[in-house]
């Protein structure tokens, strides 16, 4: 009897082992990650062709206006109205500063391996349109090549709703400072890839018989707008399910399928520019 008893502990003992252990805490496999950023100055021929006019300006100076349009990573401009129940004037005023989305799936049988979808938001704005340019081509059917200030064709060009970058996203990453809550690694150090099609959103006024007058104020989905990236990071998970991480990115831009928005069909506006990014965000795993 006593050994039938000690055989019965013994198998209660080893059952509550086992349930011990079919609770231990699973990997985050699911990131979902937000991020706020800076981009770089750059520099990008522009190529404009509409009705009698087919001509490129050369290594224009684009800046960098990552916070616009107030000046800091917070829309502003967006919540003051908003904050007084204005929704009109908010959305009129509605402009994110930098920022990004993705989510990245790892692969349960290689979880230092994810992929995923990566949106980034970012601007880039003509500033100094009394540039003197390289030009050519032609303009009202004559041929032109020599130098020019910017503002005898150009007003106003700036991508301020964003190039905006939807691509897949492709990852790799060392999980360092494992412990048996955060099984993926406090600290995870990482690289990635990106690519896909890019959805800007231009602004552009154009001179025309010496009157300034909006061209181009839409998104411009195409299918020669594209993009690709690069990044590394750092990821610091120091809870489970809550992590922050601090990003290099390159990314390049070719959008060569842009239109003035009553010439869809005649017009072409092209430019391809590459920019440094820095990013910081959160990463909120499941």
């Amino acid at each position: 009897m006593k050994k039938h008893l000690l055989l019965i502990i013994t198998i209660i003992l080893l059952s509550l082992s086992c349930g011990v252990t079919t609770k231990k805490r699973k990997m985050t496999i699911n990131y979902f990650e937000y991020s706020r950023g800076k981009s770089s100055d750059t520099t990008s021929d522009l190529h404009l062709k509409y009705n009698n006019n087919d001509y490129i300006f050369k290594d224009m100076k684009l800046i960098d206006k990552s916070f616009f349009p107030d000046d800091s990573i917070f829309p502003n401009a967006f919540f003051k109205p908003l904050l007084r129940f204005n929704f009109g004037d908010a959305l009129k005023a509605f402009t994110e500063p930098y920022y990004s989305y993705r989510f990245i799936h790892f692969l349960k049988n290689n979880p230092n391996i994810g992929i995923g979808i990566e949106f980034i938001h970012l601007k880039v704005f003509l500033e100094d349109m009394d540039q003197s340019l390289k030009i050519s081509g032609s303009v009202n059917g004559e041929q032109i090549n020599g130098t020019s200030k910017i503002s005898n064709y150009i007003t106003m060009f700036n991508i301020s709703h964003g190039v905006n970058h939807l691509g897949i996203h492709l990852t790799y990453r060392w999980m360092l400072s494992k412990t048996e809550k955060i099984q993926d690694g406090r600290f995870q150090p990482y690289i990635n890839i990106s690519a896909g099609p890019a959805i800007p959103h231009l602004e552009m006024d154009i001179v025309e018989n010496g009157i300034s007058k909006r061209v181009a104020y839409s998104y411009q989905a195409g299918l020669k707008n594209w993009g690709y990236g690069a990044g590394a990071g750092i990821r610091f998970k120091p809870w489970n399910r809550i992590g922050f991480y601090l990003e290099y990115k390159f990314t390049h831009s070719h959008l060569f399928d842009m239109h003035l928005d009553d010439l869809k069909e005649t017009s072409n506006i092209g430019t391809s520019f590459s920019v440094h990014h820095l990013q910081w965000g959160i990463s909120f795993m499941f």
